[in-house]
């Protein structure tokens, strides 16, 4: 059964939706690690792997020109709004939250639903005129993210990837899904060769980002090149993916709790993104670092409950009869 469902699957996307979701959830972590809240790190590569995940199967299937643009953008937003819609009336009715309609809807209750939301329409346009011409299309996004920094001129230290608000990452991370989408077009013929190569250059590209980062933020006369710091983040994204796609992850893939672990936590990737930072607390501080996992564990709980009630939601508000075993299902 799991043989025949992997067939159908991408295990490089499933892998890295999983490695995105422990990374962005470590990098919230700051008040479970105490003293050592510096561990508490990984949220820039993170997201740029959620960027990319997300952008990468959206050209795996034909576009069929641009009046096929509102059933096209409804899957989409059938994919992510009954979470949020889930996740917004858990926080309003369990939590001191107070969100009106707007916010929830404008605004997805976090900044990446509403980057995403954006950069939909964009990605189908660019599907639709530009398919052919990706490379162009990533070239001209980092010339704006380029020029866009420097007109700006904001003031020093100033982060494209930290805050959680979105008005310093609209043009960076639309390149991570921009890139995502190019990737999801090329036939990969790498990843079955040199899997460590692979992983030592996505490595290499992590320690150049986080050297990059740490230079231009403590020191202003470099803080010009703080914008190219994405570079190494798309060398990161590259290399990981072929990494991810290999043989040694397929053959973790393939095993029992491999499979399960991978498929079930990186398939909760949105809702654990959505509901995480409501679950933090010290109260395990004392055992140290197994706080960590048992916290982690909780979160992962509550996400699923949380898509089962988003299905619930999104069945709701259909004709068809409710699917209770779909409803609950794993996967």
């Amino acid at each position: 059964m799991i043989s025949s469902t992997i067939k159908e699957r991408n295990v490089g996307i499933d892998v890295l939706k999983f490695l995105a979701i422990i990374l962005i959830t470590n990098s919230h972590m700051e008040l479970l690690y105490g003293k050592y809240n510096a561990l508490a790190t990984g949220g820039a590569i993170g997201n740029a792997l959620f960027f990319f995940c997300s952008g990468f199967t959206l050209f795996l299937k034909p576009i069929n020109g641009i009046k096929d643009f509102p059933n096209w953008y409804k899957r989409r937003f059938n994919r992510i709004y009954p979470s949020v819609l889930a996740v917004a009336f858990v926080f309003c009715t369990f939590w001191d939250v107070h969100w009106d309609i707007n916010h929830v809807i404008l605004y997805g209750g976090r900044w990446f639903v509403r980057l995403i939301m954006v950069y939909y329409v964009f990605i189908y346009v660019i599907g639709v005129y530009f398919r052919d011409k990706l490379n162009w299309v990533l070239a001209f996004a980092s010339l704006v993210l380029l020029v866009w920094y420097y007109c700006m001129n904001f003031p020093f230290p100033f982060s494209l990837y930290a805050g959680d608000g979105a008005s310093n990452k609209w043009f960076v991370f639309f390149i991570f899904m921009l890139f995502g989408t190019r990737m999801g077009t090329m036939t990969h013929t790498k990843q079955l060769d040199h899997q460590w190569r692979n992983l030592l250059f996505a490595l290499l590209g992590v320690v150049v980002f986080y050297v990059m980062q740490g230079i231009t933020l403590r020191y202003q006369q470099f803080a010009f090149l703080h914008p190219f710091t994405f570079i190494p983040l798309l060398v990161w994204l590259y290399y990981i993916y072929l990494w991810a796609d290999g043989a040694f992850m397929r053959s973790v893939y393939h095993t029992k709790w491999g499979y399960f672990l991978i498929r079930f936590i990186g398939g909760l990737c949105l809702e654990i993104y959505l509901i995480q930072n409501r679950l933090f607390t010290d109260a395990l501080n004392f055992m140290f670092p197994l706080n960590l996992v048992v916290i982690f564990c909780i979160i992962v709980v509550a996400a699923y409950l949380l898509r089962c009630f988003a299905r619930f939601i999104s069945q709701t508000f259909k004709d068809a009869p409710y699917d209770w075993k779909s409803m609950v299902s794993i996967y």
